[in-house]
């Protein structure tokens, strides 16, 4: 039996490893406090920096109205790049 560390950044594959334990397949044997992983606090920085990119999107662009009713998506045209 071999005694391994593992670090899990996503919740379905914590909940996977909580699974594999109830059956039996592996044993938690030291659980460590939860600490802010790097990634993590990359992942709140990016989501800040995003939240506040589409705030200034929305106030420059929230008088514009397009309409579009009878606007179809014309796929070979799309797919023209020749012109």
């Amino acid at each position: 039996m071999e005694t391994i560390v593992i670090q899990v950044n996503n919740n379905l594959a914590f909940n996977f490893l909580q699974n594999l334990e109830t059956l039996n397949v592996i044993k938690v044997l030291q659980k460590t406090p939860e600490m802010q992983l790097e990634t993590e606090v990359n992942a709140k920085q990016y989501n800040s920096i995003k939240a506040k990119r589409l705030a200034k999107i929305k106030s420059v662009t929230k008088n514009i109205n397009i309409d579009l009713t009878n606007w179809r998506f014309n796929r070979e045209e799309a797919n023209n790049y020749d012109e």
